[in-house]
């Protein structure tokens, strides 16, 4: 596969190489803003996007960064693997003596590891963008940004994952935020004049455009009707007020398959182990976290 530029029609930028320190390498740069402007030709729906939303309301939108949308969906996978694979083995089992309980002293303890990451590793704060006043707020590190909308910057590109030695398997896309010291609002002071903060990170390019055309929408023109319904599992608070208790059925099965397969999706609710806004910004929003 050769690294031919993206497809989006921005301007090449060479804001990467402004960094004192670049953890890694991504190629093609082009700027999506400022200003914000959407990427041509492709749709800005909310449709599929609920796992990248922590919050929404008309006033601000909290975005999940590329890490939490991982971590929101990996138990689903490790859970329907380790419930087949055990299952496998039971059967197995009954046919060769021993075989169920040597999968079992592999399999649950690395499946209760699992488990104890997402208990005990906290959860990273997302980014809140304010569009009654026209701010973004970012936490990285433990500094905290207050950004205007009009000087928001962010970048496009991808980088090559590699499959053995000198063989392309895949084009990643990211998308990052830059942070300049000037932007700087509490928390620690920040170490760098300027550092960068991945907020999507993909193997579909369109879905990287897709999510930021749906936040320039959201920020330019608010919400709208179809977003009720394909937002309505951002969080556990607003599945629970759109669609809890209408239908106890639902509600039950609901419940089980989100507690057998994805049970982040009400841990991240309760749990005490996430990052907290500071004061200086609960101040202005409230006591509103969302994960």
């Amino acid at each position: 596969m050769s690294d031919s530029p993206l497809s989006c029609d921005f301007p090449e930028t060479d804001i990467e190489q402004q960094l004192e320190m670049r953890l890694y390498r991504t190629h093609d740069e082009r700027l999506a803003s400022p200003p914000a402007r959407k990427v041509e030709g492709v749709s800005d729906s909310s449709d599929e996007l609920s796992y990248g939303v922590a919050y929404v309301s008309e006033r601000f939108m909290d975005v999940r960064t590329a890490f939490l949308v991982f971590r929101r969906f990996q138990l689903v996978a490790v859970n329907i693997f380790m419930i087949v694979a055990l299952s496998v083995m039971w059967v197995i089992g009954q046919f060769f003596h021993g075989a169920f309980a040597a999968s079992a002293a592999l399999f649950v303890p690395l499946w209760v590891a699992i488990y104890l990451f997402e208990i005990f590793f906290p959860l990273t704060l997302p980014v809140r963008i304010d569009r009654q006043e026209g701010l973004v707020y970012v936490g990285h590190r433990g500094t905290f940004y207050r950004i205007p909308w009009e000087e928001l910057e962010v970048s496009f590109s991808h980088n090559l994952q590699y499959l053995g030695s000198g063989v392309v398997w895949e084009r990643q896309y990211y998308s990052h935020l830059y942070l300049r010291d000037k932007h700087y609002f509490c928390g620690k002071p920040p170490k760098r004049a300027l550092q960068r903060k991945k907020i999507s990170s993909g193997f579909k390019e369109e879905d990287m455009y897709r999510k930021w055309n749906f936040l320039i929408r959201y920020y330019n023109e608010g919400l709208i009707k179809e977003d009720d319904d394909n937002l309505v599992t951002t969080n556990y608070d607003s599945y629970i007020e759109k669609v809890g208790f209408k239908s106890l059925r639902v509600f039950l099965i609901d419940h089980f398959f989100y507690i057998v397969f994805m049970p982040t999706f009400i841990w991240w609710k309760f749990t005490p182990f996430k990052f907290k806004w500071p004061e200086e910004i609960e101040a202005i929003f409230g006591n509103i976290n969302y994960y």
